[in-house]
């Protein structure tokens, strides 16, 4: 899978990205 793809199906369970650093992606939960 590439990160494009994962990022996509994270952001479909209803996670956003809260910050990026270099390549690091922080990513928070809605609820």
């Amino acid at each position: 899978m590439k990160v494009k793809e994962i990022i996509e199906l994270i952001e479909s369970e209803g996670w956003y990205l809260a910050r990026t650093r270099g390549s690091h992606r922080q990513f928070k939960n809605l609820e």
